[in-house]
């Protein structure tokens, strides 16, 4: 059955002897010059000339919804470029869609710009939105434009499609299942740190891998189809507020408890050059956010089959709601959201 999203429509109230960036522009010239060149991918968005777009889900296929918003210095930071911002905005969407197990399909875009934003800073956010639209095969769909005197923000909703009652649910883990992890975890936090001058005596190789992994999430879109093709129970769900404090969001819905074995947690070579000199960076690797990597729960051949895409770090235990961790020394600790908690 056709679906109908709200499409492209701008406005920008201005108080009275103010004129800002997108009153000077002229509204619809704005979306004309830096949107709809993006939106002539897909048809169903109608060029951004109409108050809807249209579209039809595949045949035999379920339609999956995220959003995300996203506010200067609070999600990303003031001073970043308009180019990572708009690969953020993105990415970290089409990961909630590869946590479900959902090919990419459109999305709608909200911004709310900064009143003092120059157009070329629309300009180079708009070419880089769309360059990485391209690179997803993505299709923007429409949104919304405004002018605010407060801080710079995005809201982005990602459309995406399963196989009818396959998708990846976060309520199928069972005790006895092996927990594994694309990537490798805490470099985004890690990064965050680097770009505060935290570690001025890391090499500079280090810092721009650290830095380059807040900057840009890399949704794991092709482990997420890896997943769907082995047609088997997995639970799954994106890591955007850190291990610790995620896992426990399959734990509720399973009714489920989890071991962690922290020899396995995959850690980047720049974040092992950071643990050499302050080891205690563990419980930021283990509990920041910005990581979008996957965790994934299931059979141990349906995980084994998954190859060199994943790491097995632990196992899925029965005893509800408890998340323990085994530290480098073989000692058991419960793994609080933050962090290392106490030793049992």
């Amino acid at each position: 059955m056709p679906c109908l999203i709200a499409l492209a429509r701008i406005c920008a109230p201005v108080k009275p002897g103010r004129t800002d960036m997108v009153a000077r522009s002229g509204e619809f010239d704005l979306i004309a010059r830096h949107f709809a060149p993006i939106a002539q991918r897909d048809p169903a968005a109608l060029s951004l000339k109409d108050d809807a777009a249209v579209f039809s889900q595949p045949p035999g296929c379920e339609v999956v919804v995220t959003t995300d918003a996203l506010v200067a210095d609070v999600h990303f930071r003031n001073i970043d470029t308009p180019e990572t911002i708009a690969q953020k905005v993105l990415r970290v969407n089409l990961s909630d869609l590869a946590a479900m197990g959902a090919v990419p399909g459109g999305v709608v875009l909200t911004t709310g710009y900064n009143r003092d934003l120059s157009e070329d800073w629309i300009a180079r956010f708009a070419r880089s939105f769309g360059e990485d639209c391209a690179t997803f095969s993505v299709s923007l769909l429409g949104g919304d434009t405004v002018g605010t005197p407060g801080p710079t923000f995005f809201s982005l909703t990602a459309f995406g499609y399963v196989p009818a009652g396959r998708a990846l649910r976060r309520d199928q883990a069972r005790p006895g299942d092996v927990l594994a992890v694309t990537g490798t975890l805490g470099d985004a936090a890690l990064g965050l740190s680097v770009l505060a001058d935290a570690f001025p005596g890391l090499d500079e190789l280090s810092k721009k891998f650290l830095s380059d992994r807040y900057w840009v999430p890399q949704p794991r879109l092709t482990t997420s189809q890896a997943c769907m093709a082995r047609n088997a129970r997995l639970a799954a769900m994106d890591l955007s507020d850190g291990l610790a404090g995620d896992c426990r969001k399959i734990c509720d819905a399973s009714g489920v408890g989890m071991t962690f074995n922290l020899a396995d947690i995959p850690v980047s070579e720049a974040a092992k050059a950071v643990l050499a000199d302050d080891p205690a960076r563990w419980n930021q690797i283990l509990g920041g956010g910005d990581d979008y990597e996957l965790l994934i729960a299931g059979g141990p051949d349906d995980i084994a089959a998954l190859g060199d895409q994943v790491t097995v770090i632990g196992t899925v235990t029965n005893q509800t709601g408890e998340v323990l961790l085994k530290d480098l020394d073989g000692k058991m600790a419960e793994l609080a959201p933050g962090g290392f908690d106490h030793f049992k």
